[in-house]
Protein backbone atom coordinates (compact mmCIF):
# COMPACT_ATOMS: atom_id res chain seq x y z
CA UNK A 1 0.00 0.00 0.00
CA UNK A 2 1.33 3.19 -0.65
CA UNK A 3 1.77 6.03 1.54
CA UNK A 4 -1.27 7.63 0.65
CA UNK A 5 -3.88 5.81 -0.03
CA UNK A 6 -5.86 3.21 1.99
CA UNK A 7 -6.89 -0.44 0.50
CA UNK A 8 -10.41 -0.86 0.70
CA UNK A 9 -11.71 -4.47 0.08
CA UNK A 10 -13.83 -4.97 -2.26
CA UNK A 11 -12.79 -2.07 -4.44
CA UNK A 12 -11.28 -1.90 -7.78
CA UNK A 13 -8.75 1.02 -6.65
CA UNK A 14 -7.71 2.68 -3.66
CA UNK A 15 -8.37 5.34 -1.36
CA UNK A 16 -7.10 8.64 -0.90
CA UNK A 17 -5.69 9.04 2.67
CA UNK A 18 -6.10 12.39 2.81
CA UNK A 19 -9.71 11.71 1.48
CA UNK A 20 -10.29 9.74 4.59
CA UNK A 21 -8.89 11.87 6.88
CA UNK A 22 -11.06 14.69 5.45
CA UNK A 23 -13.81 12.40 6.52
CA UNK A 24 -12.36 11.75 9.97
CA UNK A 25 -11.97 15.51 10.71
CA UNK A 26 -15.91 16.83 9.06
CA UNK A 27 -17.49 14.05 10.48
CA UNK A 28 -18.20 15.23 14.37
CA UNK A 29 -18.03 12.42 16.17
CA UNK A 30 -20.11 14.23 18.64
CA UNK A 31 -22.79 14.74 16.39
CA UNK A 32 -22.67 11.04 14.73
CA UNK A 33 -22.60 9.12 18.09
CA UNK A 34 -24.84 11.57 19.47
CA UNK A 35 -27.46 10.22 17.11
CA UNK A 36 -27.66 6.80 18.89
CA UNK A 37 -26.44 7.74 22.29
CA UNK A 38 -27.74 10.22 24.71
CA UNK A 39 -24.69 12.25 25.78
CA UNK A 40 -24.07 14.49 28.87
CA UNK A 41 -21.12 16.78 29.82
CA UNK A 42 -18.87 15.01 31.81
CA UNK A 43 -15.53 16.92 32.48
CA UNK A 44 -13.76 19.29 30.26
CA UNK A 45 -13.56 18.07 26.77
CA UNK A 46 -15.34 14.66 27.77
CA UNK A 47 -18.85 13.61 26.96
CA UNK A 48 -20.66 10.15 28.42
CA UNK A 49 -23.50 8.37 28.23
CA UNK A 50 -24.86 4.35 28.00
CA UNK A 51 -22.75 2.45 26.02
CA UNK A 52 -24.92 1.34 22.67
CA UNK A 53 -22.49 -2.30 22.47
CA UNK A 54 -23.46 -3.55 25.83
CA UNK A 55 -26.12 -3.79 28.25
CA UNK A 56 -25.40 -1.31 31.60
CA UNK A 57 -26.98 1.47 33.95
CA UNK A 58 -24.62 3.34 34.68
CA UNK A 59 -22.37 5.33 31.93
CA UNK A 60 -19.31 4.25 31.16
CA UNK A 61 -19.41 5.24 27.26
CA UNK A 62 -16.59 8.54 26.95
CA UNK A 63 -17.06 10.57 24.05
CA UNK A 64 -13.94 13.35 23.45
CA UNK A 65 -14.91 15.60 20.71
CA UNK A 66 -11.32 17.37 20.56
CA UNK A 67 -9.37 14.30 19.54
CA UNK A 68 -12.14 12.41 17.75
CA UNK A 69 -12.02 9.27 19.94
CA UNK A 70 -14.66 7.55 21.86
CA UNK A 71 -13.95 4.49 24.84
CA UNK A 72 -16.41 2.44 26.64
CA UNK A 73 -14.35 1.34 29.87
CA UNK A 74 -17.12 -0.84 30.35
CA UNK A 75 -16.16 -3.30 27.72
CA UNK A 76 -13.79 -1.53 26.02
CA UNK A 77 -15.17 -0.27 23.11
CA UNK A 78 -13.03 1.93 21.38
CA UNK A 79 -12.21 3.96 18.19
CA UNK A 80 -12.82 6.91 16.12
CA UNK A 81 -16.05 7.91 14.17
CA UNK A 82 -15.28 5.53 11.31
CA UNK A 83 -14.56 2.69 13.80
CA UNK A 84 -18.27 3.61 15.41
CA UNK A 85 -20.30 3.46 11.97
CA UNK A 86 -18.60 0.37 11.18
CA UNK A 87 -19.26 -1.15 14.59
CA UNK A 88 -22.44 0.36 15.26
CA UNK A 89 -24.44 -0.01 11.61
CA UNK A 90 -22.30 -3.37 10.96
CA UNK A 91 -19.97 -2.09 7.93
CA UNK A 92 -17.15 -2.94 6.34
CA UNK A 93 -14.44 0.36 6.87
CA UNK A 94 -14.61 0.95 2.87
CA UNK A 95 -18.70 0.96 3.80
CA UNK A 96 -18.53 3.12 6.90
CA UNK A 97 -15.98 5.93 4.92
CA UNK A 98 -18.38 6.32 1.89
CA UNK A 99 -21.65 6.88 4.46
CA UNK A 100 -19.91 9.19 6.67
CA UNK A 101 -18.37 10.93 3.35
CA UNK A 102 -21.74 11.46 1.97
CA UNK A 103 -23.22 12.68 5.02
CA UNK A 104 -20.60 15.63 5.46
CA UNK A 105 -19.81 16.41 1.59
CA UNK A 106 -16.50 15.09 1.11
CA UNK A 107 -15.79 13.51 -2.47
CA UNK A 108 -13.99 10.68 -2.16
CA UNK A 109 -10.99 9.99 -4.98
CA UNK A 110 -10.08 6.49 -5.86
CA UNK A 111 -6.67 5.45 -7.29
CA UNK A 112 -6.87 2.58 -10.05
CA UNK A 113 -4.51 0.15 -7.95
CA UNK A 114 -2.97 -0.80 -12.33
CA UNK A 115 -2.94 2.21 -13.82
CA UNK A 116 -2.77 4.77 -11.21
CA UNK A 117 -5.05 6.65 -12.10
CA UNK A 118 -7.36 8.80 -10.26
CA UNK A 119 -11.25 8.87 -10.69
CA UNK A 120 -13.40 10.50 -8.36
CA UNK A 121 -16.62 8.94 -6.58
CA UNK A 122 -16.71 5.41 -7.87
CA UNK A 123 -16.29 3.25 -4.98
CA UNK A 124 -17.22 -0.36 -4.28
CA UNK A 125 -21.15 0.94 -4.28
CA UNK A 126 -21.36 1.85 -7.76
CA UNK A 127 -22.52 4.87 -8.78
CA UNK A 128 -20.65 8.44 -7.57
CA UNK A 129 -22.04 9.52 -4.01
CA UNK A 130 -24.16 12.31 -5.38
CA UNK A 131 -25.99 9.84 -7.24
CA UNK A 132 -26.70 7.73 -4.57
CA UNK A 133 -27.95 10.46 -2.44
CA UNK A 134 -30.44 10.84 -5.10
CA UNK A 135 -31.41 7.94 -5.40
CA UNK A 136 -31.69 7.16 -1.32
CA UNK A 137 -34.02 10.69 -1.76
CA UNK A 138 -36.22 9.16 -4.04
CA UNK A 139 -36.98 6.28 -2.18
CA UNK A 140 -36.98 8.23 1.07
CA UNK A 141 -40.00 9.79 -0.86
CA UNK A 142 -41.80 7.05 -2.38
CA UNK A 143 -41.81 5.09 1.18
CA UNK A 144 -43.51 8.05 2.28
CA UNK A 145 -46.27 8.12 -0.34
CA UNK A 146 -46.66 5.31 0.40
CA UNK A 147 -47.48 4.77 3.52
CA UNK A 148 -49.85 8.01 3.36
CA UNK A 149 -51.94 6.32 0.84
CA UNK A 150 -52.78 3.42 3.57
CA UNK A 151 -54.84 5.79 4.79
CA UNK A 152 -56.94 6.35 2.10
CA UNK A 153 -60.61 4.63 1.46
CA UNK A 154 -58.87 2.92 -1.68
CA UNK A 155 -56.57 1.22 0.90
CA UNK A 156 -59.51 -0.04 2.52
CA UNK A 157 -58.46 -3.70 1.55
CA UNK A 158 -54.54 -3.73 2.52
CA UNK A 159 -55.59 -1.91 6.08
CA UNK A 160 -57.75 -4.86 6.58
CA UNK A 161 -55.28 -7.80 5.71
CA UNK A 162 -53.21 -6.01 8.28
CA UNK A 163 -56.17 -5.95 10.36
CA UNK A 164 -56.79 -9.65 10.04
CA UNK A 165 -53.18 -10.10 10.56
CA UNK A 166 -53.15 -8.77 14.12
CA UNK A 167 -51.67 -5.03 13.27
CA UNK A 168 -53.01 -1.83 13.58
CA UNK A 169 -52.25 1.48 12.64
CA UNK A 170 -49.38 2.05 15.18
CA UNK A 171 -47.69 -1.14 14.02
CA UNK A 172 -47.96 -0.36 10.40
CA UNK A 173 -46.26 3.22 11.08
CA UNK A 174 -43.72 1.38 13.39
CA UNK A 175 -42.71 -0.30 9.84
CA UNK A 176 -43.63 2.26 7.93
CA UNK A 177 -45.78 -0.11 5.68
CA UNK A 178 -47.84 1.64 2.70
CA UNK A 179 -49.74 0.80 -0.34
CA UNK A 180 -49.47 1.39 -3.62
CA UNK A 181 -52.56 2.97 -5.44
CA UNK A 182 -54.37 0.56 -7.63
CA UNK A 183 -54.35 0.51 -11.30
CA UNK A 184 -57.43 1.36 -11.67
CA UNK A 185 -56.66 4.94 -10.09
CA UNK A 186 -53.68 5.23 -13.17
CA UNK A 187 -50.06 3.65 -13.52
CA UNK A 188 -48.28 5.88 -12.34
CA UNK A 189 -49.30 7.84 -9.43
CA UNK A 190 -45.96 7.43 -7.93
CA UNK A 191 -44.34 8.89 -10.73
CA UNK A 192 -46.07 11.90 -11.13
CA UNK A 193 -45.59 12.27 -7.57
CA UNK A 194 -41.90 12.09 -7.64
CA UNK A 195 -41.46 14.27 -10.99
CA UNK A 196 -43.59 16.15 -8.85
CA UNK A 197 -40.82 16.31 -6.12
CA UNK A 198 -37.70 16.99 -8.95
CA UNK A 199 -36.96 13.67 -9.84
CA UNK A 200 -36.12 12.49 -13.06
CA UNK A 201 -37.16 9.38 -15.20
CA UNK A 202 -33.60 7.94 -15.04
CA UNK A 203 -33.25 8.86 -11.33
CA UNK A 204 -36.47 6.63 -10.73
CA UNK A 205 -35.72 3.82 -12.81
CA UNK A 206 -32.09 3.75 -11.51
CA UNK A 207 -34.09 3.00 -8.10
CA UNK A 208 -36.60 0.47 -9.44
CA UNK A 209 -39.15 2.35 -8.81
CA UNK A 210 -41.01 2.73 -12.44
CA UNK A 211 -41.03 0.85 -15.68
CA UNK A 212 -40.93 2.05 -19.30
CA UNK A 213 -44.22 2.47 -20.95
CA UNK A 214 -45.02 1.21 -24.43
CA UNK A 215 -45.18 4.99 -25.71
CA UNK A 216 -41.54 6.58 -26.04
CA UNK A 217 -40.55 8.77 -23.18
CA UNK A 218 -43.31 7.12 -20.83
CA UNK A 219 -43.38 4.61 -17.73
CA UNK A 220 -45.14 3.27 -15.30
CA UNK A 221 -45.45 2.45 -11.58
CA UNK A 222 -43.40 -0.99 -10.54
CA UNK A 223 -45.68 -1.35 -7.73
CA UNK A 224 -49.84 -1.06 -8.10
CA UNK A 225 -52.40 -1.82 -5.95
CA UNK A 226 -50.47 -3.44 -3.32
CA UNK A 227 -48.89 -3.90 0.35
CA UNK A 228 -45.85 -2.05 0.58
CA UNK A 229 -43.37 -2.87 2.96
CA UNK A 230 -40.03 -0.26 2.89
CA UNK A 231 -36.74 -1.75 2.82
CA UNK A 232 -33.98 -0.56 4.46
CA UNK A 233 -30.16 -0.85 5.31
CA UNK A 234 -28.62 -1.18 8.60
CA UNK A 235 -28.50 2.87 8.51
CA UNK A 236 -31.90 2.90 8.04
CA UNK A 237 -31.94 4.09 4.50
CA UNK A 238 -34.69 3.02 2.45
CA UNK A 239 -32.39 1.02 -0.30
CA UNK A 240 -36.24 -0.65 -1.64
CA UNK A 241 -39.38 -1.91 -1.53
CA UNK A 242 -41.76 -5.48 -1.12
CA UNK A 243 -45.23 -5.76 -2.16
CA UNK A 244 -47.77 -8.02 -1.15
CA UNK A 245 -50.46 -9.10 -4.01
CA UNK A 246 -54.37 -7.93 -2.74
CA UNK A 247 -56.72 -8.07 -5.49
CA UNK A 248 -57.68 -11.21 -7.42
CA UNK A 249 -56.82 -9.60 -10.48
CA UNK A 250 -53.17 -8.74 -9.96
CA UNK A 251 -51.12 -11.51 -12.47
CA UNK A 252 -48.48 -10.74 -10.74
CA UNK A 253 -46.47 -12.87 -8.24
CA UNK A 254 -47.34 -12.93 -4.52
CA UNK A 255 -44.46 -11.02 -3.56
CA UNK A 256 -42.95 -8.63 -6.19
CA UNK A 257 -39.64 -6.98 -4.87
CA UNK A 258 -37.85 -4.19 -6.21
CA UNK A 259 -35.48 -5.47 -8.70
CA UNK A 260 -31.56 -5.57 -8.37
CA UNK A 261 -30.02 -1.27 -8.07
CA UNK A 262 -27.19 0.65 -7.11
CA UNK A 263 -28.75 -0.05 -3.86
CA UNK A 264 -30.76 -2.80 -3.69
CA UNK A 265 -28.75 -6.10 -3.45
CA UNK A 266 -31.25 -9.17 -2.75
CA UNK A 267 -28.06 -11.02 -1.90
CA UNK A 268 -27.01 -9.07 1.16
CA UNK A 269 -30.53 -7.07 2.27
CA UNK A 270 -32.51 -7.91 5.27
CA UNK A 271 -35.73 -6.83 6.11
CA UNK A 272 -35.82 -5.28 9.71
CA UNK A 273 -31.69 -5.31 10.32
CA UNK A 274 -31.87 -1.65 10.70
CA UNK A 275 -34.72 -2.06 13.75
CA UNK A 276 -32.53 -5.17 14.83
CA UNK A 277 -29.34 -4.34 14.83
CA UNK A 278 -29.27 -3.00 18.36
CA UNK A 279 -31.29 -6.18 19.66
CA UNK A 280 -28.52 -8.07 17.73
CA UNK A 281 -25.37 -6.26 19.05
CA UNK A 282 -26.67 -6.54 22.54
CA UNK A 283 -28.29 -9.99 22.80
CA UNK A 284 -25.46 -11.36 19.76
CA UNK A 285 -28.45 -13.63 18.54
CA UNK A 286 -30.31 -12.96 15.19
CA UNK A 287 -33.37 -14.60 14.55
CA UNK A 288 -33.97 -14.80 10.64
CA UNK A 289 -37.93 -15.76 9.72
CA UNK A 290 -39.27 -16.19 6.19
CA UNK A 291 -41.43 -12.89 5.68
CA UNK A 292 -42.16 -9.23 6.24
CA UNK A 293 -45.15 -9.85 8.52
CA UNK A 294 -43.30 -12.80 10.54
CA UNK A 295 -40.91 -9.86 11.28
CA UNK A 296 -43.63 -7.75 12.64
CA UNK A 297 -44.82 -10.63 14.86
CA UNK A 298 -41.78 -11.07 16.43
CA UNK A 299 -40.36 -7.68 17.19
CA UNK A 300 -44.05 -7.06 18.74
CA UNK A 301 -43.62 -10.09 20.53
CA UNK A 302 -40.71 -8.79 21.99
CA UNK A 303 -38.28 -11.34 19.62
CA UNK A 304 -36.53 -7.79 18.36
CA UNK A 305 -33.13 -9.30 16.35
CA UNK A 306 -35.45 -11.02 14.17
CA UNK A 307 -34.79 -10.33 10.35
CA UNK A 308 -35.95 -11.84 7.09
CA UNK A 309 -34.17 -12.33 3.76
CA UNK A 310 -36.48 -10.53 0.63
CA UNK A 311 -37.12 -13.01 -2.02
CA UNK A 312 -34.22 -15.03 -1.82
CA UNK A 313 -32.69 -17.88 0.19
CA UNK A 314 -30.46 -17.25 3.40
CA UNK A 315 -27.08 -16.66 1.58
CA UNK A 316 -23.56 -16.24 2.99
CA UNK A 317 -23.72 -12.01 2.04
CA UNK A 318 -26.28 -12.22 3.99
CA UNK A 319 -24.61 -13.98 7.11
CA UNK A 320 -21.52 -11.38 6.71
CA UNK A 321 -24.14 -8.50 7.45
CA UNK A 322 -25.53 -10.01 10.75
CA UNK A 323 -21.85 -11.51 11.94
CA UNK A 324 -20.57 -8.08 11.76
CA UNK A 325 -22.82 -7.27 14.65
CA UNK A 326 -21.71 -10.07 16.90
CA UNK A 327 -18.15 -8.60 16.78
CA UNK A 328 -16.21 -12.30 16.78
CA UNK A 329 -18.35 -13.55 19.99
CA UNK A 330 -17.94 -16.80 19.36
CA UNK A 331 -21.44 -17.74 21.67
CA UNK A 332 -23.40 -15.30 19.54
CA UNK A 333 -26.65 -17.71 18.39
CA UNK A 334 -28.23 -17.31 14.92
CA UNK A 335 -31.78 -18.71 14.92
CA UNK A 336 -33.66 -19.99 11.61
CA UNK A 337 -37.14 -19.91 12.67
CA UNK A 338 -39.27 -21.23 9.11
CA UNK A 339 -42.53 -22.14 8.53
CA UNK A 340 -42.97 -25.81 10.04
CA UNK A 341 -44.66 -26.87 6.56
CA UNK A 342 -42.02 -29.22 4.04
CA UNK A 343 -41.10 -25.60 2.37
CA UNK A 344 -39.97 -24.69 5.91
CA UNK A 345 -37.94 -27.07 6.49
CA UNK A 346 -36.12 -27.07 3.47
CA UNK A 347 -35.17 -23.88 3.62
CA UNK A 348 -34.07 -24.33 6.79
CA UNK A 349 -31.82 -27.10 6.10
CA UNK A 350 -30.52 -24.76 3.22
CA UNK A 351 -29.32 -21.70 5.41
CA UNK A 352 -27.69 -24.40 7.40
CA UNK A 353 -25.68 -25.51 5.00
CA UNK A 354 -24.73 -21.83 4.06
CA UNK A 355 -23.38 -21.29 7.47
CA UNK A 356 -22.58 -24.75 9.07
CA UNK A 357 -19.13 -23.13 9.48
CA UNK A 358 -19.52 -20.11 10.57
CA UNK A 359 -17.80 -19.57 13.87
CA UNK A 360 -21.75 -19.16 15.89
CA UNK A 361 -24.22 -21.40 17.14
CA UNK A 362 -26.31 -22.19 15.19
CA UNK A 363 -30.02 -23.45 15.83
CA UNK A 364 -33.45 -23.91 14.09
CA UNK A 365 -37.00 -23.67 15.49
CA UNK A 366 -39.84 -25.31 13.53
CA UNK A 367 -43.10 -24.53 14.88
CA UNK A 368 -45.43 -27.79 14.53
CA UNK A 369 -48.54 -27.83 12.81
CA UNK A 370 -47.48 -25.82 9.46
CA UNK A 371 -47.70 -22.15 11.26
CA UNK A 372 -45.35 -19.01 10.47
CA UNK A 373 -44.41 -16.74 13.26
CA UNK A 374 -47.21 -14.60 12.59
CA UNK A 375 -49.61 -17.31 13.11
CA UNK A 376 -48.10 -18.14 16.40
CA UNK A 377 -48.20 -14.87 17.63
CA UNK A 378 -52.05 -14.56 16.83
CA UNK A 379 -52.83 -18.06 18.66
Amino acid sequence: MSQGTFTLAGMAGLIKREDVDAVRERARIEDIIGAHVTLKPAGVGSLKGLCPFHDERTPSFNVRPATGRYKCFGCGEGGDVITFVEKIDGLSFAEAVEHLAAMVGVELRYEDSRTGALQAGQGQRGPDAGTRQRLFAANAAAADFYAAQLLTGEAALARKMLFDRSFDRADAERFGVGYAPNVDKGWDNLARYLQGKGFTQAELKAAGLVLDGKRPGSMYDRFRGRLIWPIRDTTGAVVGFGARRLYDDDQGPKYLNTPETPLYKKAKVLYGIDLAKKAIAATKRVVVVEGYTDVMAAHLSGIESAVATCGTAFGAEHARTVERFFHGDRSARLTFTFDGDSAGQAAAVHAYEVVRDLPLVLQAALVPGGMDPCDLRMA
